[in-house]
């Protein structure tokens, strides 16, 4: 019995360890090339496989590139953990993760754009957020809850809103990006940061006293 539970334990983790070079074969692929004109024969030609053994892991490359949205919702979470851990005002932390976001986006703005598309779509039923949101507001629940006690964001909104709104701008202005490649989303980011940082001050408060 232990010896088939070992030989077990060896076949899933090596299924496990072909799946992830298949992954990250096909990443590396849509960034060198783009998600659009990479096909399933490439990967499977770069990564030294058939193109049966893709389809045994992933049933598309869409497949792969929905698997990369929880890595994108991570990374998210990531980065407002990041500016939770900083001693700064709610202001400074939202233009922080909004800058981290950023460079992120600009380091692969072909792959990038084509992520966030499928992570907008992701799970989405109509009349309802979008789930990645949700999860979004949550984080951003905690800096302006951080934020109203410190006095450094208004109080007469809750803190549930005032994430909703933060998060809304981030997104409007993604979006604006995704829907056209000539949309400067650096500058908008952070005139939208800056945007924000003012409406969530406390009334009689300005970021310029």
């Amino acid at each position: 019995m232990k010896a088939a539970v070992a030989v077990e334990g060896r076949r899933e983790r090596k299924k496990r360890e072909l799946r992830e070079h298949i992954y990250e074969t096909a990443r590396q692929l849509f960034l060198e090339h783009g998600f659009e004109t990479t096909t399933v024969e490439q990967i499977a030609e770069a990564a030294d496989i058939a193109q049966a053994t893709f389809f045994n892991h992933f049933q598309s490359k869409n497949a792969v590139l929905a698997e990369m949205t929880g890595e994108v919702v991570g990374r998210l979470n990531e980065f407002i953990e990041e500016q939770l851990a900083r001693p700064v005002s709610a202001q400074e932390r939202i233009t922080g993760f909004t800058d981290r976001t950023t460079s992120e986006i600009a380091q692969a703005r072909s792959l990038a754009h084509n992520v966030l598309l499928e992570l907008m779509g992701t799970g989405r039923q109509p009349g309802k957020p979008v789930p990645y949101l949700a999860r979004v507001n949550e984080a951003f629940a905690a800096i302006i809850n951080q934020g109203q006690q410190r006095g450094e964001v208004r109080s007469d909104l809750d803190e549930a809103f005032l994430a909703e709104m933060v998060v809304g701008a981030v997104n409007a202005t993604l979006t604006n990006w995704m829907n056209d490649p000539e949309y400067p989303l650096e500058s908008r980011m952070r005139e939208a940061a800056a945007f924000i940082g003012e409406a969530i001050r406390p009334h009689g408060e300005s970021g310029n006293d």
